[in-house]
Protein backbone atom coordinates (compact mmCIF):
# COMPACT_ATOMS: atom_id res chain seq x y z
CA UNK A 1 0.00 0.00 0.00
CA UNK A 2 1.68 3.15 -1.38
CA UNK A 3 1.29 6.55 0.79
CA UNK A 4 -1.45 7.72 -1.29
CA UNK A 5 -3.66 4.77 -0.37
CA UNK A 6 -2.96 5.14 2.90
CA UNK A 7 -3.82 9.03 2.91
CA UNK A 8 -6.93 8.06 0.47
CA UNK A 9 -7.38 4.40 0.36
CA UNK A 10 -10.59 3.05 0.50
CA UNK A 11 -11.72 5.39 -1.70
CA UNK A 12 -15.18 7.29 -0.45
CA UNK A 13 -17.34 7.23 -3.76
CA UNK A 14 -20.19 6.00 -2.22
CA UNK A 15 -23.32 8.48 -1.47
CA UNK A 16 -26.10 7.61 1.25
CA UNK A 17 -26.19 6.46 4.81
CA UNK A 18 -23.69 3.49 4.37
CA UNK A 19 -20.13 3.36 4.66
CA UNK A 20 -18.05 0.54 3.43
CA UNK A 21 -16.11 -0.96 6.35
CA UNK A 22 -12.80 -0.55 3.85
CA UNK A 23 -13.17 3.28 4.03
CA UNK A 24 -14.02 3.03 8.07
CA UNK A 25 -11.16 0.90 8.63
CA UNK A 26 -8.75 3.35 6.24
CA UNK A 27 -10.10 6.11 7.81
CA UNK A 28 -9.19 5.00 11.53
CA UNK A 29 -5.61 4.57 10.27
CA UNK A 30 -5.28 7.33 9.05
CA UNK A 31 -6.52 9.18 12.09
CA UNK A 32 -3.97 7.13 14.17
CA UNK A 33 -1.34 8.12 12.13
CA UNK A 34 -2.27 12.23 12.21
CA UNK A 35 -2.60 12.07 15.95
CA UNK A 36 -0.33 9.53 17.48
CA UNK A 37 0.30 6.28 16.28
CA UNK A 38 0.84 4.93 19.65
CA UNK A 39 -3.15 4.88 19.71
CA UNK A 40 -2.65 1.53 18.79
CA UNK A 41 -1.47 0.08 22.11
CA UNK A 42 -4.85 0.97 22.79
CA UNK A 43 -6.88 -2.36 23.36
CA UNK A 44 -9.77 -2.21 20.92
CA UNK A 45 -9.02 1.11 19.74
CA UNK A 46 -10.11 0.09 16.19
CA UNK A 47 -13.70 -0.97 17.50
CA UNK A 48 -13.63 2.53 19.62
CA UNK A 49 -13.32 4.67 17.05
CA UNK A 50 -15.22 2.89 14.06
CA UNK A 51 -18.48 4.54 15.28
CA UNK A 52 -17.31 8.23 15.33
CA UNK A 53 -15.69 7.81 12.27
CA UNK A 54 -17.99 6.17 10.10
CA UNK A 55 -20.08 9.29 11.50
CA UNK A 56 -17.36 11.61 9.91
CA UNK A 57 -17.63 10.06 6.66
CA UNK A 58 -21.09 10.59 6.26
CA UNK A 59 -20.50 14.02 7.41
CA UNK A 60 -18.12 14.90 4.88
CA UNK A 61 -20.10 13.53 2.39
CA UNK A 62 -23.01 15.96 3.17
CA UNK A 63 -20.27 18.56 3.09
CA UNK A 64 -19.62 17.52 -0.52
CA UNK A 65 -23.00 17.37 -1.04
CA UNK A 66 -23.32 20.84 -0.38
CA UNK A 67 -21.21 22.40 -2.48
CA UNK A 68 -22.62 23.02 -6.02
CA UNK A 69 -21.81 21.96 -9.41
CA UNK A 70 -19.07 23.76 -11.12
CA UNK A 71 -18.87 26.60 -13.30
CA UNK A 72 -17.40 27.70 -16.50
CA UNK A 73 -15.39 30.56 -15.36
CA UNK A 74 -14.20 32.33 -18.56
CA UNK A 75 -13.45 35.86 -20.08
CA UNK A 76 -15.96 34.97 -22.49
CA UNK A 77 -18.82 34.17 -20.54
CA UNK A 78 -17.89 36.89 -17.89
CA UNK A 79 -20.63 39.41 -18.98
CA UNK A 80 -23.37 36.83 -19.24
CA UNK A 81 -22.88 35.02 -16.30
CA UNK A 82 -24.14 36.96 -12.77
CA UNK A 83 -21.49 35.02 -10.14
CA UNK A 84 -18.48 35.61 -12.44
CA UNK A 85 -19.14 39.41 -12.26
CA UNK A 86 -19.98 39.38 -8.52
CA UNK A 87 -16.70 37.64 -8.34
CA UNK A 88 -14.18 39.30 -10.47
CA UNK A 89 -13.83 42.55 -11.36
CA UNK A 90 -13.58 42.61 -15.15
CA UNK A 91 -13.89 39.47 -17.60
CA UNK A 92 -9.71 39.77 -18.16
CA UNK A 93 -9.72 39.21 -14.35
CA UNK A 94 -10.51 35.59 -15.04
CA UNK A 95 -7.97 34.39 -16.61
CA UNK A 96 -5.26 36.46 -14.54
CA UNK A 97 -6.43 34.44 -11.70
CA UNK A 98 -6.53 30.92 -12.54
CA UNK A 99 -2.98 31.33 -14.78
CA UNK A 100 -1.47 33.17 -11.74
CA UNK A 101 -1.77 29.46 -9.92
CA UNK A 102 1.14 27.42 -10.06
CA UNK A 103 -1.15 24.45 -9.52
CA UNK A 104 -3.11 25.16 -12.66
CA UNK A 105 -0.02 25.76 -14.78
CA UNK A 106 1.63 22.34 -13.81
CA UNK A 107 -1.78 20.85 -14.31
CA UNK A 108 -1.71 21.73 -17.55
CA UNK A 109 1.94 20.99 -18.38
CA UNK A 110 1.26 17.55 -17.54
CA UNK A 111 -1.79 16.97 -19.02
CA UNK A 112 -1.00 17.87 -22.27
CA UNK A 113 -4.57 16.66 -23.87
CA UNK A 114 -6.94 17.93 -20.81
CA UNK A 115 -9.07 20.83 -22.21
CA UNK A 116 -10.30 22.37 -19.30
CA UNK A 117 -8.98 21.99 -15.03
CA UNK A 118 -11.68 21.75 -12.33
CA UNK A 119 -10.45 23.59 -9.06
CA UNK A 120 -12.24 25.49 -6.63
CA UNK A 121 -11.91 29.12 -6.23
CA UNK A 122 -11.32 30.44 -2.71
CA UNK A 123 -11.91 33.97 -1.69
CA UNK A 124 -12.88 36.30 1.27
CA UNK A 125 -15.97 38.50 0.36
CA UNK A 126 -15.75 41.85 1.58
CA UNK A 127 -19.06 44.58 2.21
CA UNK A 128 -19.01 47.71 2.70
CA UNK A 129 -21.20 50.86 3.11
CA UNK A 130 -20.75 53.49 0.48
CA UNK A 131 -22.97 56.55 -0.50
CA UNK A 132 -24.37 56.32 -4.08
CA UNK A 133 -27.26 57.57 -5.96
CA UNK A 134 -30.73 55.33 -6.77
CA UNK A 135 -33.16 55.32 -8.62
CA UNK A 136 -37.11 54.38 -7.84
CA UNK A 137 -39.13 54.78 -10.54
CA UNK A 138 -38.87 57.90 -12.09
CA UNK A 139 -37.67 59.80 -8.69
CA UNK A 140 -33.44 59.98 -8.61
CA UNK A 141 -32.21 59.68 -4.81
CA UNK A 142 -28.91 61.17 -3.64
CA UNK A 143 -26.73 60.46 -0.46
CA UNK A 144 -28.72 56.31 -0.52
CA UNK A 145 -26.09 54.31 1.72
CA UNK A 146 -26.00 50.92 -0.08
CA UNK A 147 -23.68 48.08 0.68
CA UNK A 148 -21.09 46.85 -1.89
CA UNK A 149 -19.57 43.24 -2.12
CA UNK A 150 -15.90 42.79 -3.53
CA UNK A 151 -13.82 39.89 -3.49
CA UNK A 152 -10.57 39.33 -2.78
CA UNK A 153 -7.51 37.19 -1.67
CA UNK A 154 -8.62 35.07 -4.64
CA UNK A 155 -6.56 31.38 -4.59
CA UNK A 156 -7.44 28.71 -7.06
CA UNK A 157 -7.03 25.29 -4.99
CA UNK A 158 -7.40 21.28 -5.38
CA UNK A 159 -6.89 21.36 -9.52
CA UNK A 160 -8.20 18.15 -10.74
CA UNK A 161 -8.78 16.65 -14.71
CA UNK A 162 -12.43 15.62 -13.59
CA UNK A 163 -14.91 17.38 -11.44
CA UNK A 164 -15.94 14.02 -9.57
CA UNK A 165 -11.81 13.25 -8.76
CA UNK A 166 -12.26 17.18 -7.41
CA UNK A 167 -15.47 16.42 -5.40
CA UNK A 168 -13.96 13.51 -3.74
CA UNK A 169 -10.96 15.54 -2.86
CA UNK A 170 -13.18 17.69 -0.93
CA UNK A 171 -13.99 14.45 0.94
CA UNK A 172 -10.84 13.40 1.87
CA UNK A 173 -9.56 17.21 2.97
CA UNK A 174 -12.59 17.74 5.04
CA UNK A 175 -12.01 14.37 6.85
CA UNK A 176 -8.27 15.59 7.35
CA UNK A 177 -9.46 18.46 9.05
CA UNK A 178 -11.31 16.99 11.66
CA UNK A 179 -8.07 14.51 12.49
CA UNK A 180 -5.79 17.57 12.55
CA UNK A 181 -8.73 19.60 14.95
CA UNK A 182 -8.64 16.75 17.11
CA UNK A 183 -4.74 16.63 17.06
CA UNK A 184 -5.20 19.97 17.90
CA UNK A 185 -7.17 20.24 20.81
CA UNK A 186 -5.26 16.84 22.00
CA UNK A 187 -2.02 19.03 22.19
CA UNK A 188 -3.57 21.97 23.63
CA UNK A 189 -4.69 20.05 26.68
CA UNK A 190 -0.93 18.49 26.65
CA UNK A 191 0.47 22.26 27.19
CA UNK A 192 -2.46 22.94 29.78
CA UNK A 193 -1.44 19.96 31.75
CA UNK A 194 1.86 20.39 31.32
CA UNK A 195 1.21 24.61 33.02
CA UNK A 196 -0.71 22.96 35.86
CA UNK A 197 1.66 20.46 36.79
CA UNK A 198 4.62 23.03 36.60
CA UNK A 199 2.24 25.76 38.17
CA UNK A 200 1.67 23.16 40.70
CA UNK A 201 5.21 22.42 41.80
CA UNK A 202 6.49 25.97 42.25
CA UNK A 203 3.34 26.25 44.43
CA UNK A 204 4.37 23.39 46.40
CA UNK A 205 7.79 24.89 46.84
CA UNK A 206 6.19 27.63 48.02
CA UNK A 207 4.44 26.43 50.29
CA UNK A 208 7.13 24.85 52.07
CA UNK A 209 9.44 27.41 52.39
CA UNK A 210 6.28 29.96 53.64
CA UNK A 211 5.76 26.92 56.50
CA UNK A 212 9.19 26.56 56.94
CA UNK A 213 9.49 30.07 58.00
CA UNK A 214 6.88 30.29 60.28
CA UNK A 215 8.60 27.45 62.18
CA UNK A 216 11.77 29.51 62.24
CA UNK A 217 12.70 32.93 63.95
CA UNK A 218 9.72 34.66 61.70
CA UNK A 219 7.15 34.37 64.74
CA UNK A 220 9.78 35.93 67.53
CA UNK A 221 10.08 38.96 65.22
CA UNK A 222 6.63 39.24 64.76
CA UNK A 223 6.19 38.47 61.28
CA UNK A 224 3.57 35.33 61.97
CA UNK A 225 0.36 36.58 61.37
CA UNK A 226 1.52 38.36 58.25
CA UNK A 227 3.17 34.14 57.11
CA UNK A 228 -0.20 32.74 58.31
CA UNK A 229 -2.03 35.06 55.21
CA UNK A 230 0.14 33.77 52.62
CA UNK A 231 0.05 30.16 53.66
CA UNK A 232 -3.47 30.24 53.08
CA UNK A 233 -3.06 32.22 49.85
CA UNK A 234 -0.69 29.78 48.56
CA UNK A 235 -3.07 27.10 49.88
CA UNK A 236 -5.96 28.21 48.34
CA UNK A 237 -4.30 28.29 45.02
CA UNK A 238 -2.51 24.55 45.32
CA UNK A 239 -6.55 23.19 45.86
CA UNK A 240 -7.51 25.62 42.50
CA UNK A 241 -4.73 24.08 40.77
CA UNK A 242 -5.50 20.70 41.74
CA UNK A 243 -9.41 20.76 40.97
CA UNK A 244 -7.92 21.92 37.37
CA UNK A 245 -5.67 19.28 37.19
CA UNK A 246 -8.13 16.97 37.96
CA UNK A 247 -10.64 18.05 35.47
CA UNK A 248 -7.88 17.85 33.12
CA UNK A 249 -8.24 14.15 31.72
CA UNK A 250 -5.17 14.05 30.12
CA UNK A 251 -3.32 14.01 33.63
CA UNK A 252 -4.12 10.42 34.14
CA UNK A 253 -4.08 8.41 30.46
CA UNK A 254 -2.82 10.53 27.37
CA UNK A 255 -4.00 7.76 25.11
CA UNK A 256 -6.97 7.39 26.45
CA UNK A 257 -7.64 11.23 26.41
CA UNK A 258 -6.54 11.22 22.90
CA UNK A 259 -9.37 8.47 21.91
CA UNK A 260 -12.12 10.26 23.71
CA UNK A 261 -10.73 13.58 22.27
CA UNK A 262 -11.32 11.80 18.52
CA UNK A 263 -14.72 10.73 19.32
CA UNK A 264 -15.72 13.65 20.48
CA UNK A 265 -14.46 15.80 17.47
CA UNK A 266 -15.33 13.71 14.86
CA UNK A 267 -18.76 12.74 16.63
CA UNK A 268 -19.53 16.62 16.36
CA UNK A 269 -18.26 17.59 12.86
CA UNK A 270 -20.14 20.38 12.36
CA UNK A 271 -19.21 22.41 15.99
CA UNK A 272 -15.87 22.55 13.71
CA UNK A 273 -16.23 22.74 9.81
CA UNK A 274 -20.13 23.45 8.42
CA UNK A 275 -21.42 24.86 4.48
CA UNK A 276 -23.34 27.75 4.80
CA UNK A 277 -24.82 29.79 1.69
CA UNK A 278 -24.57 33.47 1.03
CA UNK A 279 -27.79 34.65 -1.01
CA UNK A 280 -27.16 38.14 -2.46
CA UNK A 281 -29.47 40.48 -4.79
CA UNK A 282 -27.20 42.33 -6.60
CA UNK A 283 -27.40 45.05 -9.01
CA UNK A 284 -24.57 45.62 -12.05
CA UNK A 285 -22.19 48.07 -9.75
CA UNK A 286 -21.75 44.84 -6.99
CA UNK A 287 -23.93 46.70 -4.50
CA UNK A 288 -26.63 44.75 -2.77
CA UNK A 289 -30.60 45.76 -3.63
CA UNK A 290 -32.89 45.42 -1.03
CA UNK A 291 -35.91 43.69 -0.70
CA UNK A 292 -38.92 44.88 -2.66
CA UNK A 293 -37.08 47.44 -5.03
CA UNK A 294 -37.75 47.55 -8.38
CA UNK A 295 -33.75 48.12 -9.48
CA UNK A 296 -32.59 45.82 -11.98
CA UNK A 297 -30.85 43.00 -9.97
CA UNK A 298 -29.93 39.38 -9.94
CA UNK A 299 -29.89 36.47 -7.47
CA UNK A 300 -26.29 34.70 -6.46
CA UNK A 301 -25.60 32.09 -4.07
CA UNK A 302 -21.98 31.49 -2.79
CA UNK A 303 -21.33 28.70 -0.75
CA UNK A 304 -19.33 29.26 2.74
CA UNK A 305 -17.25 27.24 4.22
CA UNK A 306 -17.26 27.94 7.98
CA UNK A 307 -14.42 27.02 10.52
CA UNK A 308 -14.48 28.01 14.11
CA UNK A 309 -11.64 30.11 15.06
CA UNK A 310 -10.94 31.03 11.40
CA UNK A 311 -12.18 33.58 8.87
CA UNK A 312 -15.49 32.76 6.58
CA UNK A 313 -13.89 31.96 3.10
CA UNK A 314 -16.07 31.28 -0.11
CA UNK A 315 -15.53 28.13 -2.10
CA UNK A 316 -16.36 28.33 -5.81
CA UNK A 317 -15.67 25.24 -7.93
CA UNK A 318 -14.94 26.10 -11.30
CA UNK A 319 -13.78 24.36 -14.87
CA UNK A 320 -11.59 26.79 -15.99
CA UNK A 321 -10.41 26.22 -19.87
CA UNK A 322 -6.65 25.73 -21.27
CA UNK A 323 -7.39 28.09 -24.11
CA UNK A 324 -7.43 31.29 -21.64
CA UNK A 325 -4.56 30.40 -20.14
CA UNK A 326 -1.68 32.56 -19.66
CA UNK A 327 1.42 30.96 -20.13
CA UNK A 328 4.13 31.64 -17.29
CA UNK A 329 6.30 33.35 -19.89
CA UNK A 330 3.51 36.16 -20.91
CA UNK A 331 3.15 36.49 -16.98
CA UNK A 332 6.57 36.94 -16.19
CA UNK A 333 6.97 38.95 -19.08
CA UNK A 334 3.89 41.05 -18.03
CA UNK A 335 5.50 41.18 -14.31
CA UNK A 336 9.01 42.65 -15.64
CA UNK A 337 7.22 45.37 -17.58
CA UNK A 338 5.18 46.76 -14.79
CA UNK A 339 8.67 46.29 -12.65
CA UNK A 340 10.77 48.23 -15.18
Amino acid sequence: MGILDWLFGGNDVATGTVVDPAVIETRIEQVVGIVNPRLKLVPGYRRRLAPAVEQAVLYCRKIEAQIPRAIEASAALWADNPVLRAVFASARDVPAVFSRSRAVQDFFDQAADADHVWAALRFIRCEEQRVVVATSGDVVQRDVVRTAVSCGDKKVVLPSGCEEEARLEIRRRAFRFLANEALRQIASAAVISNDLATQRSILLDRLMILKGQRAGLETVVGHGGRREVQIEEVEASLSRNEQALAACSIAGNALEHAIERIQHVLMHGADHLHIETARLRLDQMNLVVPEGSDEAAVDIALPLVVVRSAPVISLLPCRFPRRELIRRRTLLSDAQRWVC
